[in-house]
């Protein structure tokens, strides 16, 4: 059985693995059981998600489709599970424009 979840910083520790689907259903239940009774941490959420989700649209719009394609081809050459069909292009849209604001210096 995986403890509760105490503290908020705990919360905020799991949080990008609980946005990107990857943390384990028992530490994913433990951390929707803490936002069930905190206010902060329910709207740290909400802020963490918009604020992705507008970084995405504003870099994916920024990014030049010639850019967009070599980095593509790139990560799907060298990251495994990195999507690489015609039939994911919109996943590797905004995985490239996601992965392209985490590197930026």
């Amino acid at each position: 059985m995986t403890s509760p979840i105490q503290h908020c910083k705990e919360c905020v520790e799991l949080l990008g693995e609980y946005i990107e689907g990857t943390l384990s259903p028992e530490r994913a239940k433990a951390l929707e059981d803490h936002l069930s009774f905190c206010p902060p941490c329910i709207t740290f959420v909400r802020t963490y998600r918009a604020t992705r989700k507008l970084c995405r649209h504003a870099l994916a719009a920024e990014m030049p489709q010639e850019l967009m394609s070599s980095l593509s081809s790139f990560l799907g050459k060298h990251v495994p599970g990195f999507p690489c069909s015609k039939g994911d292009t919109a996943a590797v849209q905004e995985t490239a424009a996601a992965d392209t604001g985490r590197k930026k210096v």
